[in-house]
């Protein structure tokens, strides 16, 4: 499969496509909100809405380079790409906004547009996963789901600590 074409296999190939579609419009949706938020974030720091722009022009390319050529790289690049976006995300709401600029170390607020661009991200991840794992055997598909599972209560026990300002134990 490395390389190939995931919506290859004959099995399910409608559903295959329908997971792709999917996939390709929870990764519009990101770009459409980090788009529509950009003039404000340049007003704050030109820095900001630098971010938001290529985070916008990242997610919108990326649908359509999805829609065009479906293989296991691409998936494992916008997984990991969104990843990052949401980890970025997680960090200004819990730490503080990291580097530079002119909010750097203040904790962001949470809102209904970037609850929704987070959403469309993990959405997109579940997707792209789901067609990674198409094709693979159910003994293969249960050990990545656990493994998967066990990355998620990691960060999220780490989250809680950080947010509760607690030492680990």
């Amino acid at each position: 499969m490395s390389g190939t074409d995931v919506l290859n296999y004959p099995v399910h190939q409608n559903r295959s496509k329908r997971i792709l579609y999917a996939a390709a419009v929870f990764s519009l949706l990101a770009a459409m909100i980090h788009l529509w938020v950009m003039p404000e974030h340049f007003k704050e720091w030109w820095g900001y809405g630098t971010f938001f722009l290529v985070s916008a022009v990242a997610q919108g390319l990326y649908c359509a380079a999805l829609l065009r050529w479906p293989r296991r790289p691409l998936l494992l690049l916008g997984i990991g790409g969104n990843l990052w976006t949401i980890a970025l995300y997680l960090l200004t709401r819990t730490v503080g906004t990291p580097f530079f600029g002119p909010h750097a170390g203040e904790v962001e607020g949470i809102g209904l547009l970037d609850l929704s661009a987070t959403a469309a991200e993990l959405a997109l991840i579940g997707t792209l996963v789901a067609l990674l794992l198409r094709g693979l055997p159910r003994e293969r598909v249960i050990v990545v789901l656990y493994v998967l599972g066990l990355g998620v209560l990691f960060v999220g026990h780490v989250l809680h600590l950080i947010i509760s300002g607690s030492p680990a134990h």
